[in-house]
């Protein structure tokens, strides 16, 4: 009996031995690849280092931060697509930074030409049946963009080196890129090219000047605010800038009749237009006229241009790679490759980029919008100014 008991008490000991031995059980939720393509993520990638950290400013370097950037490529690759409102391939060079998004994240990409009010449109439309996954927006826009909630929360991984001006607390846009008002004057036409807005009014441009209608063109709102600022005025008073651009029409310097674009100007009908200083050279190559980019001595204003996230966007691994790009150094040189000025001040351009473009000294009397709230209330006074001059025609 002592033989049995014994043999008991040691088969015992030998199972709380063997039980002892066995792992822990897993009590966290294992990182799969699904858990990228579920709940949106509101920020650049981070590996768990960092969490407890400041944010990640830059593209996910670490072993852990690159597994998970590996994650949100396949997951991109499985959407197979990106979809985007107003970032057509001849504007600011994105014809080159879509080819090298697409073959980066394997991911085939279209466009949907826009303005930016027509996008609002859109994704008010669109709520239950999501088509754009990012956007370009002009910043006079974005007040109705987030009045509607229709941007996602993502801050992208070069959120930290954009200024704070330049971009949303809560991470729904950043400016990517940002255009001056200039004057695009054709030399074969205009041996005397105008230097300031009041040379504009000069009788030897008499039926010459080609702009567009401010109430549905981002530019020519800017061109009447850079006038304002011109003649004493500003975001807090744009009623000068309107009085001069009545001034341009009764002088019938400015052309009617006449749409303002790359064939207008191939053709000679505009041989002064006021555009951004960034689509004055892409028209100059497009057309191999002899057009001259010329930024307003007295002044200008710097027309910012942001890009965003749908907030329910059908492809949203794709849409965060692609704006990490859009401010990641190579993406902000390659806006510049467009012409475009970058939105981050930090990026060095490379010389035979800065060298096509012209230098600082001629954006001497250059103003930025103080803030959104300003600058919003600035356009629609000039679009409702608009109307007094034109007669709501």
């Amino acid at each position: 009996m002592k033989k049995i008991i014994s043999t008991i008490m040691i088969l015992f000991l030998v199972g709380l031995l063997i039980a002892g031995c066995k792992p822990a059980q897993v009590t966290e939720a294992p990182k799969t690849e699904a858990a990228i393509t579920e709940a949106p993520v509101t920020e650049a990638p981070k590996t768990e280092a960092v969490m407890t950290e400041a944010p990640v400013t830059e593209a996910p370097k670490t072993e852990a931060a690159g597994s998970e950037l590996e994650m949100r490529i396949e997951a991109a690759k499985k959407e197979g697509q990106i979809v985007s409102y107003g970032m057509s391939d001849d504007w600011v060079n994105l014809g080159n930074i879509w080819k090298t998004i697409q073959d980066r994240y394997g991911v085939v990409h279209t466009d949907v030409d826009m303005t930016s009010a027509e996008q609002i449109t859109h994704l008010l439309a669109e709520k239950n049946a999501p088509v754009m996954d990012v956007a370009d927006i002009g910043f006079d826009s974005l007040g109705l963009l987030l009045e509607n909630d229709l941007a996602m929360e993502y801050k992208n991984a070069y959120y930290d080196k954009i200024p704070e001006n330049f971009k949303d607390p809560q991470g729904r846009w950043a400016i990517g890129y940002w255009g001056a008002i200039a004057f695009l004057v054709n030399k074969d036409l205009v041996p005397n090219p105008p230097k300031t807005w009041d040379d504009l009014l000069k009788p030897e441009y008499l039926d010459k000047i080609c702009s567009r209608d401010p109430r549905v063109s981002t530019y020519a709102t800017g061109s009447v605010l850079a006038a304002a600022y011109a003649h004493g005025g500003g975001e807090s008073n744009v009623q000068p800038g309107l009085d001069f651009f009545k001034k341009l029409k009764d002088s019938k310097n400015w052309r009617e009749g006449v749409v303002l674009n790359v064939a207008a100007v191939q053709k000679g009908e505009c041989p002064i237009s006021i555009v951004y200083d960034f689509d004055g050279f892409n028209k100059r190559d497009a057309t191999g006229l002899p057009l001259e980019v010329i930024i307003p001595e007295d002044a200008t204003v710097g027309m910012l241009f942001a890009q965003y996230i749908n907030k329910v966007a059908p492809h949203p691994n794709a849409a965060k790679l692609a704006i990490d790009f859009f401010y990641s150094d190579e993406g902000q040189i390659m806006f510049a490759q467009g012409y475009a000025h970058p939105g981050r001040s930090d990026v060095t351009l490379p010389s035979d980029v800065a060298s096509k473009i012209l230098p600082q000294s001629a954006y001497k009397n250059i103003y930025f919008p103080s803030n959104l709230e300003n600058f919003s209330k600035a356009i629609k006074q000039i679009k409702d100014g608009w109307e007094a001059i034109v007669g709501g025609s």
